[in-house]
Order: C-alpha cells, then structure tokens, then sequence
C-alpha cells in the first residue's frame, strides 16, 4: 500500500525512479522494492526522506496503509503523533535517542512512586 501511493505521487510529480532516489537520497533499488510490495516495513526516517522529496508528509505515505487495516478500524498512529515523530526526525533524533528517552521517564516514573 505504501509502495503503490508513493509509486502514485512520484508519477505525478513525474519523477523517475532515478531521480526520485536522489532527492530522497537512498538507492533506487530500495524505492524500487518499496514501491513493488517487497519492503512493506520502512522506517520512518525513510519515509521522511520520500515523503520530503515529494513536498508531501509522512502521513499522507502511510494514511492508505492505516485506512486498509484488517486489524484496526482506528488509525495506529494519530496525526498529533506522527507530527511529533516528524519534528523529532527533522530535528536530528535518532532511534537511540528517543529509546534514551523513553527509558529516562520509566526511571522518573518508577522514582516518583517511590517519594
């Protein structure tokens, strides 16, 4: 599904392969698996770069994904969070980081309950 919009937006666009990958900066054998089906896990950073190439968001990427969902009805990810996780990739955060993070409020929480 992601593969199938980008593949749509970057006919639109009338890029080609080629030079969608270039603004985007990743291989164009990776667009090409994207866009076939064959990687259907990218990850966000990924999708950032497409997404930023095609003066479009990460949202609207995934937003056919989510609406296809057999598992859900509800998105999994909202618009307020996926903004969140932009702005944190545009500013430079890396996974690393934002597990960093997330493991120093789980000892803020634990300690907090402690006092």
């Amino acid at each position: 599904m992601i593969g199938a919009k980008i593949k749509s937006l970057r006919l639109k666009k009338g890029y080609s392969i080629t030079r969608l990958a270039e603004k985007a900066k990743i291989s164009k054998s990776y667009l090409s698996h994207l866009e076939k089906g064959l990687n259907n896990n990218p990850s966000l950073h990924m999708l950032n770069k497409i997404a930023s190439s095609l003066n479009t968001t990460v949202d609207e990427l995934i937003e056919a994904e989510m609406s296809h969902s057999v598992l859900s009805s509800k998105p999994l990810i909202n618009k307020e969070w996926l903004y969140l996780i932009e702005q944190a990739i545009k500013d430079g955060m890396t996974k690393e980081e934002f597990v960093e993070f997330q493991c120093y409020l789980k000892f803020r929480k634990r300690n907090d309950h402690i006092n």
